[in-house]
């Protein structure tokens, strides 16, 4: 019994854009709904770049209603902010049907920050100067056609500001779960200063998402950086949470909590290799752990786990793509769609090419 894969679809592709950090659920009427990030492909002027922080990079949407064989030709907007890129768009689908998108921002800034010491806004690999606008959530009352927002998460508590007049709000990537009470639980990371590790914490709204407060810290390492949390809630009301890492030679972090995320247990290290982390729970309950696989063979990997994510570490691990150009792809999301497969989107490229959205349909025996 286990993982089968049946397909890959292109999703969505473009010559003239960089598609990438895809997210996915589906309607209660099978439609698809999946979001991604679009920034101009650089690439295509001289002197360009792939650029993971790009100032001009939006929040996009495409929907299929044949179980991901088709997609909509042309994707719409979810949100541009108005002086900052859109990084990771994040869905996740409430109990009401109401959908929410979590997101952060990078402001390009001067090159004069770097003269006046500001180590908040740190220059990126292509030169650029960019300032984290930190974590929002816009949210869709109609399944996507319309969007409301930002809705921004309360500071990090104690957490040196971003930027001068900005506050430290994080970053995100990983999913959100919702309570049975309703409260909604949001993850995010980042450091409390410039100059430290990057912490996991928690976010709650008891609103559907139009305020948020800080709820615990999830995870934090004085030599082990805490990045991208994913949240996943198992039957047995235990949120577990899985920690993509750096200093710590890219395995992943494991922890969880029994009181709706007041309080997270010690973390854990696995011996599972990837990141960033998603999850689907299948039709009989047991759950498919997917993660991007960012050395060579460069693709996407995914394994099938008890209901409580308690065999991650014992299962075996199913390679869905190890076709990629190199480690610029991966992100993975993954759905049960209407019929009761599993669809699992990524960004993918090959032989360094136009990054694109891709997906891989599977079957669980």
């Amino acid at each position: 019994m286990g993982l089968r894969k049946v397909a890959d679809v292109t999703i969505y592709r473009h010559d003239d854009y960089y598609a990438s950090f895809p997210s996915v659920i589906c309607r209660p009427d099978g439609r698809l709904v999946l979001a991604f990030r679009r920034a101009p492909e650089r690439r295509m002027r001289a002197g360009g770049c792939v650029t993971h922080a790009d100032p001009n990079s939006w929040l996009m949407q495409v929907m299929s209603d044949d179980n991901a064989l088709t997609w909509c030709a042309e994707p719409n907007t979810i949100f541009i902010h108005p002086r900052a890129g859109n990084q990771d768009p994040c869905l996740a689908q409430l109990s009401d049907g109401t959908l929410l998108c979590s997101t952060f921002a990078w402001e390009l800034m001067c090159d004069g920050v770097e003269e006046l010491g500001i180590t908040g806004a740190p220059k990126r690999p292509n030169g650029w100067f960019m300032a984290n606008l930190g974590t929002c959530v816009v949210r869709s009352d109609d399944g996507g056609l319309s969007w409301t927002g930002p809705y921004y998460i309360d500071p990090i508590p104690g957490g040196q500001e971003s930027f001068p007049g900005v506050p430290n709000r994080g970053a995100c990537r990983g999913g959100m779960v919702e309570l049975d009470d309703g409260t909604v639980l949001l993850p995010v990371y980042g450091g409390p200063t410039s100059d430290g590790t990057s912490w996991s914490w928690l976010y709650a709204s008891c609103d559907a998402g139009k305020t948020w407060q800080y709820r615990s810290r999830i995870a934090a390492d004085a030599a082990v950086d805490m990045h991208e949390p994913h949240l996943h809630l198992t039957p047995s009301g235990r949120i577990v949470c899985l920690i993509r890492t750096a200093n710590m030679d890219g395995y992943l972090a494991v922890c969880d909590s029994d009181d709706g995320g007041k309080k997270f247990s010690k973390w854990q290290a696995s011996t599972v290799w990837g990141h960033p982390f998603t999850t689907a729970t299948v039709a009989d309950g047991r759950v498919v752990v997917a993660y991007g696989y960012r050395r060579e063979p460069y693709g996407i990997r995914c394994r099938l786990t008890d209901p409580e994510l308690s065999d991650l570490d014992d299962t075996p691990e199913v390679v869905l793509r190890d076709d990629g150009g190199n480690s610029d792809l991966g992100y993975p999301w993954a759905v049960r769609m209407a019929d009761d497969r599993v669809l699992v989107v990524y960004y993918m490229n090959s032989e360094d090419g136009t990054r694109y959205i891709a997906g891989s349909i599977l079957e669980v025996d």
